[in-house]
């Protein structure tokens, strides 16, 4: 949660807070126009190693990618060191350095989940919400910091993010011995029914923070300090919600949004702000959502490497608000900073928002009663008859159980050893692997099922109900 935490604050920094009200002398306009190039490389970035990750000899914590990550995310700070030392830098400069950092938060907040889902917890709500609140934290006590240090602390931040990443990676159990991304790609089939509402949150997302922007160094503020809100209350509901629904989190956060986002255009500054803050604190709730329910689906498919799964599921929120970004720069320079027209366009967005829900959250018609899959493949289900003999309906009881924890192969044929009471010794006789394969089948087995001892998973298989 620290190294992931640092490098939250060190994206604070460089996404939104370095450049608010710099370089001085330039229009609001062409400052939006230069910070658009971090939100249109983020996409990119996923959109790369998703690609990347196709080829299984593709690995994000070799050396080469950590050292082109390091230089990719400090250019930036380093720039802007020398921009408030008074050495001028052109603008074409500025905004390569800014693609650059897009490019490099891309990878290591790819890093930094994959970790997460290798430490085999399920608190997965709880890492990415504290981590998120402490990123917000650190931000808003450099806020506070003089001007010119700092891009030293973003300096700082993401050299001990990437310490800690480095450390956590020798120390996780590791990803080699997983298959490539086409293996796990039937369990990630469900989010394309809910990626369309998470590129709409994306543009609303954007649209928020560019008026906030806008406004200055007081009002960005005062927004990502509100998001400590949103990230711890994901920390705290999580504890309740083992379950960790996004759907349940996905409808309260449409509410809150399109409420805030109705009320802003007929209110004053100071409720425009107070609005603002609110969708902020949405956003914080929204991304550590996002990202512990993507931990939590790559831990329970655990037969690839997070990174080669979820990278174009980021991109798609990522692509929202770089969408977002530009729809506002265009009309803050066709319209200004705070035009009318700035407000009604957050309103239409808001309103394509809950059209787009509406369509796509999930319902009857992605889950038909027949039994069809989304795509309509007939999903067979396993049926057990009255004169089916123990043997069989042992063996259908751990099938069930394998299929809908979605146990490996392997898994599944110790699932059935350790259900019949054998031991580590015993499978491994049995199946002629060493017994380090063994014992990491066995923890995974009883993580995937949430359970932490021989007995309890015996007891669970025999009563394991079958329709």
């Amino acid at each position: 949660m620290a190294g992931f935490g640092l490098c939250t604050a060190w994206m604070l920094i460089c996404f939104y807070w370095l450049f608010c009200e710099f370089p001085p002398g330039v229009p609001t306009s062409t400052r939006d126009f230069i910070q658009l190039f971090i939100f249109l490389a983020v996409p990119v970035g996923y959109i790369a190693i998703h690609f990347m990750a196709k080829n299984p000899s593709f690995n994000l914590f070799a050396m080469p990618m950590k050292v082109v990550a390091t230089i990719f995310a400090v250019v930036q700070p380093i720039i802007a060191l020398l921009m408030y030392q008074g050495v001028y830098m052109p603008i074409a400069v500025v905004c390569v350095a800014n693609v650059l950092v897009g490019m490099a938060s891309a990878s290591i907040t790819l890093a930094w989940l994959d970790i997460c889902s290798r430490l085999g917890t399920t608190s997965y709500g709880r890492f990415t919400g504290l981590s998120l609140f402490l990123g917000g934290l650190l931000f808003a006590l450099v806020a506070f910091t003089p001007t010119t240090m700092q891009p030293v602390f973003a300096l700082v931040f993401i050299v001990g993010s990437f310490g800690l990443l480095s450390y956590s990676s020798r120390h996780a159990p590791g990803n080699s011995e997983r298959a490539p991304l086409e293996s796990v790609a039937d369990t990630w089939r469900f989010t394309k029914e809910i990626e369309p509402s998470f590129f709409m949150f994306g543009v609303v997302f954007a649209l928020t923070f560019v008026f906030l922007f806008n406004s200055g160094a007081e009002a960005v503020l005062l927004g990502l300090i509100s998001s400590l809100v949103g990230a711890l209350a994901v920390a705290i509901l999580s504890i309740a919600d083992r379950q960790f629904s996004i759907i349940v989190y996905q409808r309260a956060l449409v509410v809150v949004t399109v409420i805030a986002c109705i009320i802003m255009p007929f209110v004053e500054y100071t409720g425009q702000l107070i609005c603002s803050c609110i969708v902020t604190a949405a956003w914080a709730l929204f991304t550590a959502v996002n990202y512990g329910y993507l931990v939590k689906k790559a831990v329970i498919a655990r037969n690839a490497p997070l990174f080669r799964q979820i990278p174009s599921r980021l991109a798609i929120p990522a692509s929202g608000f770089a969408i977002g970004w530009l729809l506002a720069v265009i009309f803050t320079m066709t319209f200004g900073a705070h035009s009318p027209m700035f407000m009604y366009l957050r309103l239409g967005v808001a309103i394509v928002l809950v059209l787009t829900i509406m369509v796509f959250l999930p319902n009857a018609s992605h889950h038909p009663a027949s039994g069809e899959s989304p795509t309509g493949e007939k999903v067979t289900t396993t049926v057990v008859t009255v004169d089916t003999s123990e043997s069989e309906l042992f063996e259908a009881r751990c099938a069930a159980v394998a299929k809908l924890y979605q146990l490996s192969p392997r898994e599944t044929e110790i699932l059935g050893f350790l259900a019949k009471g054998r031991n580590a010794a015993y499978i491994q006789e049995e199946l002629f692997i060493s017994p380090h394969t063994v014992k990491s089948h066995i923890y995974n087995i009883y993580r995937k099922l949430d359970i932490h001892s021989q007995q309890k998973l015996m007891d669970f298989v025999e009563q394991f109900p079958l329709d």
